[in-house]
This record gives structure tokens, C-alpha cells and sequence, in this order.
């Protein structure tokens, strides 16, 4: 009988240990200048999952035509929006919720293939919208990782001709030894997004008691039928660095034991050598399993590589007549096939010194040299595409310091030229300080940069069926400070900036004809539309103060993010004067495993001119000064209960649960969709 308990024992002892996966993920994003590496928090964790699937952001913070995926241009200023360096193809800005930029590629280590699908969804089959994603990834040792991530999403919207739809899919890799480093990811990304010029008629939400019927949101009339936006993104990213530096031995308290190249070392013997040794030649030492060995990296020689091939195409089968206030290339009524094609090869060269590799060297610094080449396609009045070429040659340096636990800082210098022209510089930089105080620590924070800066090509140069102009515009400068004061639950963010020769789109209105060539009369179902670039005469300033406070009380909690911000002029540089986001949940657990969250969320801006959509360019204009229209106002609340149970993760929402008649636009002439219910699911399998 003992005999056979025994045997049974080690069946299951063999059993678990077969059945045994281990599981550990760490992520972190690298800085696409340098490929340095910045911890993340895994895309696995709960609280707030329920907005993952949000155009408007998790917080509420972009503006939006209203459909899933649609574009969307930042509420919240926080003077990125407008860096010309680097971000030459400007038509992928408005669609950043669905392209993932180099900085957002999230790389991963995991002790065994980690997959995860996710699933999210809102309304039905005929109106509503579906978002899957799989990510898949694993490990080949230690040192090496890859992986790859495929996001696909299909909104087809609830009022006419609104569809989204939109496949990106990333292929990455990494290796992270000691003495060599590198990491490298495919991005392929198409979007293709249906335009329909805004509503006919703002009344049919603002006042749907003006008519007789009641209209479904697919029954209200739009301006457009028939037209489309597209794009492909083709972005291949490698950088990989090799460090030189030499090996530390320590004992279990930290102590240094030993310092040298791997090559001086022979691992026999007895006798043990202080680090601080001055003989020379081989060492004999003991190392026994209580000391750790450490590389300490004394320099670094970095390269960069970054290709994109993008192409941003603009379709309108019908011609819309009645909507453009110009046409270019094509005859009123004609069918629109317009292109643009953007080529860019980025190589960055670097040489490092590490920070801290002796105890008085307490600052890194790298030099760098950057080269890049760029295509610019657009067609002539021949429809013939005629290519531009560019080379641009950067100089910089940066100093650094990350190591120790009070005293942080970053800055960066870099002067641009095509050869002829040095007038482009970026200056920028941030000090960080971390107080202990009662076993927190109060986070002070300064940042800000000075900038001069040539607008993008598309800003000087664009050429289509419907909007057109080759301008000389002067370069802008820009000069932004920021303070942050961090605390426990408390974040509080002051900042000004001030901008010369602000660069932005400019929307044109006017109104239709008739057949006869007279003028209709000034309403929104008959406005012709347009689009061109301005620049600012006069300087501008812009101030922002925002706080982020949390509360906890047992199982409430009560999440707040409040903004107030001004500029000196809201015609070219409009901005709500108070935006805020604030979440109400409880917090508790069923039976033990069932981690619980249900409350309900509210966004809220006060009303201002915001910008109109071009389908035209793809993106946001400020609106024409004649014609413009306040949106704003208005509280968007959702109700939800969100879940995680050991791997997985799952909510239920109703989303605008409050919607009635009001002014629920995200952007002037499109409203958000009306109350809808949501839901979502992310698993993840550890094989």
C-alpha cells in the first residue's frame, strides 16, 4: 500500500511540474533617438480598461467626429501638438488613436509566449462598431524578445456615410545583452475613413422639436455621400548601440569585490583581491555563489534607423457638388482620386558616456549627427505626380543624469540645416527633484524648450482637386516653461508658452449659388467649404493650470482631472477655458478573486470655437471667423462596471447615458453618437 501512495505521489509530482508555465512580463518603450529604454506598465492592467476603446481618449481629452477610430485633434495643449521636426507627414496626426508611433511600440520580456486577444464592441451589426486585437509574444533566452501585435477595428457609425476602418499590424524584436543592445519593429498601418461633411442641419440635434418628425441619427441628411480618406503607413525602426565598460564582482551586502575585464580574471584559487588593487596581470580569485557580477558600462556608440513610406489618398466618387468652395484639377461633378506620396530615411549616429561608471562622473552626455532624406509627391495642373527632395543634416548633444534618488535632469541641443540654412534649432530639457517626505516623496518638476522651427512641407506646399496653395511661410518659434508639483495623490501643472508665426490650417467658408448664379441663402446645407494655411501676425501666449486630485474612502474612490487654460487669441488658437474629466467608482472584490469596479465617469468643456474637419486635408481647421459656431457645454456621462478575474478582464458600459437634446458635438457640425451600450473582453494565455 505504501508502495503504491508513492508512486502515486510522484505521478503527481510529475504531473504539476509538467503542467507548470512560469509567468512574468515586463514592457518598455524606447526613445526613437537613441533607443533609451523606459519601463511601462503592461497593457494588462484593469482599472480603466473600460476606455480603452475610446477615439476621445481614456480621459476624454480629444475632440472627435464622433465614430469609432475617426480623427481627432488634442482639446488639452500641451505644446507637442505643433513640433514640425520629425513629424513631416501631418495628415497621420489626426488618426493617432488607431497609428502607433516608434515611442508607443511596446517591447516585451516574458518568461513564457504570453498571447492576448481582446475584443470590444458598441451597438449592433448595422450600426455599431467592433474592435479585435491580438498580441502575441515571447522569448528565445534570457536576453532576446519578439513579438507581434495586429489591431483591427470596423466603426460603421450611426449617422450616413461615417464607416472607419482601420488594420495595423507590428512585428517587433529585441536583444538587451550586457555589451550589445538592439531594437527593431515593422509598422504597416491603413486606415480608411468615410466622409460626410458634417450634418445639413445642426437643429436635428440641437432642436429636434423644430420638425415634425422625429429623425433616427442614420436618417438626419449630411453633406457628402461617397467620399473617402486613406491612408498607408509603412515605418521600419532599428537602433541598437554597443557598450564598452568593464565588470564589477559584489558580495550579498554590495560590497565590490573585484573590478576588471572578464579576460583578467581566473576563477581558482583562494586568496581575494580588493577592486582598488593596484598589481597588474592576471587576478586569482575566489568567487563563490554569494557574489553577483555587474557590467558597468563607461561608453556607448549608438545608431538609429528609421524608413517610412507613407501615402495619404482622397477619394470622392460623386465630385460632392455643393460642397467645395474651390476645385483644382477635376470639373464640378467629376470624380476626386487625389494622392500625395511621402518618403523619409532617418540615420542618427551617436557616441555616449555613461553616467555613474566612477563615483565622480555623475553626468552622461552623448554627441550626435543626423541625417535625413525626404520625398515630397504631389500632382501638377497635368495630374502628372512631380517629386521633391530634401536633405537635412542635425547636430546635438545631451546631457543627462538618472541615476540617484533625488536629483534627475535632461537636456538636449540640436541645430538643423539643408546645407544653406541653420536657422532651425531645438533647445529642451527637464530637472526633476524627489523629496522623501513621511514614506512618499513630493515630485518637483521643471521643463520646457525653445524651439525655431520650419512648418511642415504640407503647410508650404499642397496640391489637390479641392484645395491648393505653395506659400513662403516664416518659421515659427516657440518657447514653452512648465512646473509640476507631485504628492501622493495630487498633481498639480503650471505652464506658458509663448508662439511667433503660429502655423495652422484655416477653414473657408462661402455661401452656395444658385443655378441661375446668384448666392443661396446663408445656411449650412448650402455653405461651400475650403481650406488653406496661415500664419500669425503677432505673437501669441498661452497659460494652463491643471490638477489632478484623487480620493479614496474605503471601496469609493473619486478620480478628478481639471484644466484651466487661455490664449492671448482664441481666433487662430482656440481653446476650451475649463475642460474636466472626473470618475466615481467603488472599488471591492466578490468572493475573494472577482476584483470589482462600478461607478460612472463625466466630461464636461466649457463652450468655444472649436476646429472644424477638413475632409479636404483630413484633419482640423480653424473655423472661418464669418460663419463660426460654438460647440461645448455639455456633460458626457457614462455608466459602467468593469471586472478582472485572474487573467482576464471585462466590462459592461452605457456610454452618453444622459443623451438628450443637446449640443453633444466634439467638433462643429459632427455630434458624438447617442447612448450606446458597450462592452469588452482582453484575455491572456501563458503558454
Amino acid at each position: 500500500m505504501g508502495g503504491n501512495n508513492a508512486d502515486r505521489g510522484a505521478r503527481s509530482q510529475q504531473k504539476d511540474s509538467a503542467e507548470y508555465v512560469p509567468r512574468g512580463l515586463t514592457t518598455w518603450t524606447i526613445d526613437e533617438r537613441f533607443g533609451t529604454i523606459t519601463p511601462t506598465v503592461p497593457d494588462t492592467v484593469p482599472h480603466l480598461f473600460q476606455n480603452d476603446n475610446r477615439t476621445e481618449g481614456k480621459f476624454g481629452e480629444y475632440n472627435t467626429t464622433g465614430n469609432l477610430g475617426a480623427p481627432r485633434i488634442a482639446r488639452l495643449y500641451n505644446g507637442n501638438q505643433d513640433a514640425m521636426i520629425g513629424q513631416q507627414f501631418v495628415f497621420e496626426k489626426p488618426y493617432s488613436y488607431v497609428l502607433e508611433s516608434v515611442n508607443d511600440c511596446a517591447y516585451t520580456n516574458t518568461k513564457s509566449p504570453i498571447t492576448n486577444l481582446s475584443y470590444m464592441s458598441q451597438g449592433n451589426k448595422t450600426n455599431g462598431d467592433d474592435r479585435l486585437r491580438a498580441l502575441f509574444a515571447t522569448n528565445a533566452g534570457k536576453r532576446a524578445g519578439m513579438g507581434f501585435k495586429v489591431d483591427y477595428l470596423y466603426g460603421r457609425g450611426y449617422f450616413e456615410q461615417q464607416q472607419q476602418s482601420s488594420i495595423a499590424a507590428k512585428i517587433f524584436g529585441s536583444y538587451r545583452g550586457e555589451r550589445y543592445q538592439m531594437h527593431s519593429a515593422y509598422v504597416m498601418d491603413r486606415t480608411k475613413n468615410a466622409e460626410n461633411g458634417g450634418l445639413s442641419d445642426d437643429n436635428f440635434i440641437l432642436h429636434p422639436e423644430y420638425y415634425s418628425t422625429k429623425y433616427a441619427p442614420a436618417d438626419m441628411p449630411v453633406r457628402m455621400d461617397n467620399a473617402y480618406n486613406r491612408l498607408k503607413i509603412n515605418r521600419l525602426f532599428l537602433t541598437h548601440r554597443y557598450n564598452l565598460g568593464y565588470y564589477q564582482w559584489r558580495d550579498a551586502e554590495g560590497k565590490i569585490v573585484l573590478s576588471g575585464s572578464m579576460d583578467s580574471v581566473a576563477i581558482a584559487g583562494t586568496s581575494t583581491l580588493p577592486a582598488d588593487s593596484a598589481a597588474s596581470g592576471p587576478v586569482t580569485v575566489e568567487l563563490d555563489s554569494t557574489m553577483t557580477r555587474f557590467f558597468i558600462p563607461v561608453a556607448a556608440f549608438i545608431h538609429t534607423m528609421k524608413v517610412e513610406h507613407n501615402r495619404r489618398y482622397y477619394i470622392d466618387h460623386q465630385g460632392a457638388n455643393g460642397f467645395y468652395a474651390e476645385q483644382f484639377l477635376a470639373n464640378p461633378g467629376d470624380s476626386i482620386n487625389d494622392m500625395t506620396r511621402y518618403v523619409s530615411v532617418q540615420n542618427t549616429l551617436a557616441i555616449e558616456m555613461s553616467e555613474g561608471f566612477k563615483r565622480w562622473v555623475k553626468t552622461g552626455m552623448r554627441l550626435f549627427a543626423k541625417h535625413e532624406f525626404t520625398s515630397f509627391s504631389l500632382p501638377d495642373k497635368d495630374l502628372k505626380q512631380q517629386s521633391e527632395h530634401y536633405n537635412y543634416i542635425t547636430l546635438g548633444a545631451q546631457l543627462m543624469r538618472q541615476g540617484g534618488k533625488v536629483f534627475h535632469y535632461d537636456v538636449l541641443g540640436e541645430m538643423r540645416t539643408t546645407g544653406s540654412d541653420w536657422g532651425e534649432f531645438n533647445v529642451e530639457g527637464n530637472i526633476t527633484f524627489n523629496i522623501p517626505i513621511r514614506r512618499d516623496s513630493l515630485r518637483i518638476v521643471a521643463r520646457g524648450f525653445v524651439r525655431n522651427e520650419e512648418p511642415s512641407y504640407y503647410y508650404r506646399h499642397f496640391h489637390s482637386s479641392t484645395a491648393w496653395w505653395d506659400k513662403d511661410l516664416s518659421k515659427v518659434f516657440r518657447a514653452r516653461i512648465e512646473g509640476e508639483l507631485a504628492w501622493r495623490k495630487t498633481r498639480l501643472t503650471a505652464s506658458f508658452e509663448t508662439i511667433q508665426n503660429h502655423t495652422f490650417w484655416q477653414q473657408i467658408q462661402k455661401q452656395g449659388t444658385t443655378a441661375e448664379g446668384g448666392e443661396t441663402d446663408a445656411v449650412q446645407s448650402t455653405m461651400l467649404y475650403g481650406v488653406t494655411p496661415m500664419q500669425a501676425v503677432h505673437n501669441i501666449q498661452l497659460v494652463q493650470l491643471a490638477l489632478h486630485q484623487d480620493f479614496v474612502l474605503g471601496p469609493l474612490n473619486w478620480e478628478n482631472r481639471l484644466t484651466l487654460q487661455k490664449t492671448s487669441d482664441d481666433k487662430v488658437l482656440p481653446l476650451p477655458l475649463f475642460n474636466a474629466w472626473s470618475n466615481l467608482y467603488l472599488h471591492f472584490k466578490v468572493a475573494k478573486v472577482l476584483r470589482t469596479e462600478i461607478g460612472a465617469d463625466v466630461l464636461y468643456f466649457t463652450k468655444y470655437y472649436a476646429p472644424a474637419y477638413s475632409p479636404m486635408i483630413g484633419g482640423y481647421a480653424v473655423q472661418d471667423e464669418g460663419w463660426r459656431q460654438k460647440i461645448g457645454n455639455y456633460p458626457w456621462v457614462n455608466v459602467y462596471a468593469n471586472f478582472h478575474l485572474k487573467n482576464c478582464r471585462f466590462y459592461v458600459m452605457m456610454g452618453h447615458v444622459n443623451c438628450g437634446s443637446g449640443n453633444y458635438f466634439m467638433a462643429p457640425h459632427y455630434p458624438t453618437n447617442q447612448r450606446v451600450f458597450r462592452f469588452g473582453i482582453s484575455w491572456n494565455f501563458f503558454n
